[in-house]
């Protein structure tokens, strides 16, 4: 009891270390899990056992994992974006798994691992590239569709791999009709259990709904994704399976934001422990052993993936920017193909001395992702079509502010921008807004607003908007490098114009002000100020009074 309190209190202290370290460098967190696995591991410091109680927590994070993934698959989403999710999906995972597979065979590695293999380099990390896009604004461009769109499709390609792990790894049969009825036996069980699970899924949750328990809601949520893969795990397939048919249910019904919520920290905790396990199973020696295959590894993952990812953009009708940058965001390894590496290494379908190499390579590729994707952009250069965009935004961004002086320029004009926007025109102050968004930039017209379409972290942007005429400069984009750039740009210029930066929370602050920002507003205090002045009135005080303190302690949380 007391080694095991030890190696529970050893392994949160060095999770805790590891993630909070890659997160302040802004490092996948799945990384720090695997550093402390490898380094806690039997293969560095051996401090923890690589015991069946450890292993037992790590499945429950699979099955959460695939719960989670089952929660965002959705038969209407993937209709509206079948070019992208079932076009380009499929040729990327296909032209990719043939690729290595065939590659593999050719040196005389079996047909079962070279596949295993092929598909864990298919595949990208869903959370890493998610993240980064999110904080790039990239989401919705393009590019960015294209990724989600293949990157939704490596997800659901994870299910038959995992069937094929299990099958192989119990027979190790490779004729085709054993593959195809498992495989059929495998779409029937799903489907039985799809049909099952559906009326009883939501007769359970209605029930517990009505109880109005917070506890025994979450407490349904355990038992129903558990008990989906214990029930999958009874016909013969991996209980994470049964794990993603539950999620699928859910995710089609009203109860899915509550449980994306309310199971998210067991998630997280548990899927941290599973990538724990991953790392004990790497073996760092390797890197001494075979430092050329985990260097052939990497190539096969940055420009040979990358290839075959513009290639399939291109397939799927994106440009040939789009599909550049596309190739750059998802030229990695991910999360998906390290379970499957595991997964085979556990079962010895995949020998060490072939996985080993693979699997550090793997997260190797995976902790440069986000450099790399913040660079994405570089891949247009070749093509010069980004040269010829930037030029004729500035031809029409100049035409536009030639006759301003003394204006304000409203970098982003989103739901905060908007506001913005609509209180210098009620005030009859000049501005022009600049927005890179095509969603928020059309609703923003819709409304009548002088918005015009770019993007403001470009230097040739910013001056043809009149930067160095501007009496003021309103960033509302909550894009932590992007703001920097332009208060950098701002800063540059003498006399500088006065700047106002809008910050999703009170982190930034600090940061920003030590870059001459004049102000920073985070929305949370703005939204709190507001909330605070009305409870205020409704207490009994007076407008002058309510609006007296308010403004006192705005200028006391601005200047802290």
């Amino acid at each position: 009891m007391h080694d095991l309190l030890a190696q529970t209190m050893i392994l949160l202290a060095a999770s805790g270390l590891a993630v909070g370290l890659f997160t302040a460098f802004r490092m996948p967190a799945v990384m720090g899990y695997l550093l402390v696995g490898v380094a806690l591991g039997p293969h560095a410091l051996d401090l923890i056992d690589s015991a069946e109680d450890t292993r037992f927590f790590a499945e429950l994070g699979l099955i959460f994992l695939m719960f989670m993934v089952g929660l965002e698959f959705s038969i209407p989403t993937i209709i509206r974006a079948r070019r992208d999710v079932l076009v380009a999906g499929s040729v990327q995972v296909g032209l990719t798994m043939a690729l290595v597979a065939g590659g593999l065979v050719t040196t005389g590695v079996a047909v079962q691992p070279a596949i295993i293999m092929g598909g864990a380099i298919a595949m990208s990390s869903t959370a890493v590239t998610l993240k980064q896009l999110a904080e790039q604004g990239e989401i919705t461009s393009r590019h960015g569709r294209l990724s989600l769109g293949i990157l939704l499709f490596q997800d659901l390609a994870t299910l038959p791999l995992i069937i094929l792990v299990g099958a192989w790894s119990q027979d190790g049969t490779l004729a085709p009709m054993a593959i195809l009825k498992q495989m059929a036996v495998a779409a029937a069980a799903l489907a039985a259990a799809a049909v099952i699970a559906r009326p009883l899924i939501r007769v359970g949750f209605s029930w517990v709904l009505k109880s109005r328990s917070a506890d025994l809601f979450l407490l349904w949520v355990l038992m129903t994704a558990l008990g989906t893969a214990y029930a999958v795990h009874l016909a013969g397939l991996a209980p994470p399976i049964g794990a993603f048919v539950a999620g699928m249910v859910i995710g089609e019904s009203e109860f899915r934001h509550r449980v994306e919520e309310d199971i998210r920290p067991f998630r997280d905790v548990l899927v941290g422990l599973f990538f724990i396990t991953v790392g004990m199973g790497i073996d760092l020696s390797a890197m001494g052993a075979y430092p050329g295959t985990i260097l052939l590894w990497v190539i096969v993952f940055a420009p040979v993936k990358a290839l075959l990812v513009f290639v399939t953009g291109l397939i799927a009708g994106a440009h040939r920017e789009a599909s550049a940058r596309t190739a750059v965001i998802l030229a990695h390894g991910g999360e998906f193909g390290l379970l499957l590496m595991a997964l085979a290494l556990q079962s010895g379908l995949v020998s060490s001395e072939l996985g080993q190499p693979l699997l550090i390579a793997l997260a190797l590729t995976m902790g440069l992702a986000p450099l790399i994707i913040q660079r994405n952009h570089w891949a247009e250069w070749p093509f010069g079509r980004r040269d010829r965009r930037i030029a004729a935004t500035e031809i029409s961004i100049r035409a536009q502010s030639g006759n301003l002086n003394d204006h304000v320029v409203l970098c982003g004009c989103g739901r905060v921008g908007r506001l913005v926007a609509t209180v210098l025109e009620s005030a009859e102050i000049p501005y022009i807004a600049i927005e890179m968004d095509l969603t928020r930039f059309r609703a923003a017209r819709r409304q009548g607003h002088e918005v015009v379409f770019g993007d403001a972290r470009h230097q040739r942007i910013l001056e043809a908007a009149g930067l160095d005429r501007a009496l003021l400069v309103v960033i509302t984009f909550d894009h932590h490098n992007a703001v920097e750039r332009v208060l950098h740009r701002i800063k540059a210029l003498d006399p500088a114009p006065a700047s106002l930066v809008s910050t999703a929370d009170d982190l930034d602050v600090a940061h920003f002000a030590r870059l001459d920002a004049t102000a920073v507003f985070p929305e949370n205090l703005a939204a709190g100020l507001e909330l605070a002045d009305r409870a205020l009135l409704l207490c009994g005080k007076t407008q002058d009074d309510a609006a007296r303190i308010v403004n006192t302690v705005r200028a006391e949380l601005i200047q802290g």
